[in-house]
């Protein structure tokens, strides 16, 4: 916000020289109201960047919570990349001015530097974190579909095939049933 048109100050300030304002009360004055100003402009700035970095680790983040709450991924993408790129459309829409007169128009940008590169800055962040997500995913479903074809390509032969799990159990059983059935014939009494 540029500072209030001094004319009216320097008016009442010329005015006031009759009554007694000295010209070191007026330079004080006028010190503190650009030393006011400023700080205000590096308040605002301050706030910029806060929130320029607030956006891209809350997009990169949120992208994140997204992905494991199992959100959809087209929903991811669009969250993440508006949070990513939300700085950078608040710079170019404060800093654009378009004028229109009879006699022509203008459009001009206050920093248009800084408002693409805060684009540029956001969609290269935004683009990252949620391509890492995207290749998760896209593995994963790689993954989930070679093991379907394994899965089928086991169901569909018609061989028997014991469990790993349970062979070692059936052949303990089996070594049971052969002690009993070789046992049987020594534990019968001889005819005396």
């Amino acid at each position: 916000m540029l500072p209030p048109n001094n004319d009216e100050l320097d008016n009442q300030l010329d005015h006031d020289n009759s009554v007694g304002v000295n010209q070191e009360t007026a330079r004080y004055l006028q010190h503190i109201e650009s030393k006011l100003y400023a700080d205000i402009e590096t308040r605002k700035r301050i706030d910029s960047g806060l929130l320029f970095l607030s956006c891209q680790v809350g997009s990169a983040s949120l992208a994140w919570l997204l992905f494991s709450l199992q959100i959809s991924i087209s929903i991811i993408l669009a969250m993440s990349m508006i949070l990513a790129l939300l700085p950078g459309l608040i710079d170019c829409g404060e800093s654009f001015h378009f004028e229109l007169s009879s006699e022509r128009w203008s459009l001009s940008h206050a920093k248009p530097l800084v408002a693409l590169g805060k684009l540029a800055i956001g969609g290269v962040i935004g683009w990252n974190s949620t391509q890492k997500i995207v290749t998760e995913v896209k593995f994963t479903e790689i993954q989930i579909q070679q093991t379907y074809s394994e899965i089928k390509s086991s169901q569909n032969t018609n061989t028997f095939t014991i469990p790993s799990g349970v062979l070692t159990p059936v052949i303990f059983g089996l070594g049971l049933i052969a002690i009993w059935v070789i046992t049987i014939p020594l534990r019968k009494k001889p005819n005396v």
